[in-house]
């Protein structure tokens, strides 16, 4: 029996727009009329951790990570793709960012008053339940995350990577890789090191093709098989 099935470690946004479908048209420009949008470009901090939190974010258009860090330790959480909330954490009292967003791409971000979502929240109960969902969501991907950073080797951690960027955010077997070597040991919990050899290692096993940024998977079934057993 599968005890915990295959979780992304990056977000599909596909369902995340049932948020807005469920709002009336009076609703929707209660949200107008407390959004700003913000142009960002790569390598731009949208938060940064423990500013305090008056809005909740709506990546529009982009790619960024989500990070935490402590002294010189550093760990991506995640990477988020347009049409996704971020600082849904902060809806029911927690009144600081507990993480720093950074964009990887240019990117559009909506900053919605704090305050306008809990007013929707509590006349809208749809939107509630859909609001919950994402919320949900998140958890889900926040244990997956736990279990493949506690509970998997490195090629099977740097195996969910690729199956992400790949399944999720690019949406194709061969993508720029938006992340640098340092990231992706922070994204996956080892050594920048560990990184260049594993890549090495899938390179030879012809799991992966490589050529400056560029990615490759050649090997689907194979990677898919190596991020199951860890």
């Amino acid at each position: 029996m599968t005890i915990l099935s295959h979780i992304s470690h990056c977000e599909d946004g596909n369902d995340t727009n049932n948020c807005f479908k469920v709002l009336t048209d009076e609703e929707k420009m209660l949200l107008e009329n407390n959004r700003t949008e913000i142009q960002f470009t790569k390598g731009e901090t949208i938060v940064k951790q423990g500013t305090k939190a008056t809005d909740i974010l709506y990546l529009k258009e982009g790619l960024v990570k989500i990070g935490v860090n402590s002294g010189d330790n550093n760990l991506i959480l995640c990477v988020k793709t347009k049409n996704h909330f971020i600082g849904t954490e902060n809806i029911y009292g927690y009144d600081y960012h507990p993480y720093t967003v950074t964009a990887l791409e240019d990117s559009t971000i909506c900053f919605i008053d704090i305050s306008a979502i809990r007013q929707l929240l509590k006349q809208n109960h749809t939107f509630n339940a859909e609001m919950y969902k994402v919320i949900t969501n998140n958890s889900l991907i926040t244990y997956d995350r736990f279990f493949s950073l506690t509970q998997k080797q490195l090629h099977g951690r740097f195996a969910d990577i690729l199956l992400c960027l790949s399944k999720n955010v690019f949406r194709a077997q061969k993508f720029d890789l938006p992340l640098s070597r340092k990231d992706l040991a922070a994204l996956t919990g080892m050594a920048p090191e560990s990184v260049i050899r594993i890549i090495k290692d899938f390179k030879t096993d012809k799991i992966i093709a490589t050529k400056g940024k560029r990615i490759e998977i050649l090997n689907q079934p194979l990677l898919e098989k190596i991020s199951t057993v860890g």
